[in-house]
């Protein structure tokens, strides 16, 4: 967040490694997750399924990246949520909107079909991955 960039900037932490590599800026994305529990005729064990694109993108040109998961785990749970990048630029996008809207998909919805919310939650995560870590 603020305080580590800010700390990065002191430090002088995003300046070239003693490698020579230089650190990438570190990008942020907002985590979705539910918890379902489904009666056992929806269930699916080990199934896990990951999507990019719909309904983030219209198009390949569109400039938000984001995607989705689905596990299925014992006993009768399904798993799933939605990460969508922090750098995007329509102002009316709403994530929360966007993974309600996913979760409606034929392919999807059948997932929770006679199954209730059981957990959920946010959260925002870093996702520059070994580029972005900054030296030390």
């Amino acid at each position: 967040g603020s305080c580590s960039e800010f700390l990065m900037k002191h430090f002088g932490l995003r300046e070239k490694k003693d490698d020579g590599s230089s650190v990438h800026p570190q990008s942020y994305g907002l985590g979705i997750k539910e918890v379902w529990e489904v009666p056992p005729e929806t269930f699916k064990k080990g199934f896990v399924q990951h999507t990019l694109g719909y309904p983030l993108q219209s198009s390949v040109m569109d400039k938000v990246y984001g995607g989705t998961f689905l596990y299925h785990q014992e006993p009768n749970l399904v798993l799933t949520g939605m990460v969508v990048g922090l750098d995007y630029e329509n102002p009316y996008l709403n994530p929360y909107k966007e993974f309600q809207q996913w979760k409606t998909h034929p392919e999807i919805r059948k997932n929770f079909e006679g199954g209730t919310c059981i957990s959920y939650g946010a959260r925002v995560l870093n996702e520059g991955g070994y580029h972005a870590i900054p030296k030390v």
